[in-house]
């Protein structure tokens, strides 16, 4: 009778794959979040983005 040789199936590089972009992504969201939420940008300082700026007086009247 011939001998029949199972071995166990490799397991696939894929899931590795996956889960480092997974860490990657989660990485620079909390850099994102943590590191330039600081700024004085006007995402994170609830500054007025849209729209005119009128002066109150005229221009000039302020020099």
């Amino acid at each position: 009778m011939a001998e029949i040789n199972i071995e166990p199936k490799k397991r696939s590089s894929w899931a590795w794959i996956v889960v480092l972009l997974i860490l990657l992504v989660v990485g620079y969201l909390l850099y994102k979040y943590f590191f330039e939420a600081q700024g004085g940008s006007p995402e994170t300082s609830g500054a007025p983005t849209a729209g005119m700026i009128m002066p109150i007086a005229p221009v000039f009247l302020s020099y």
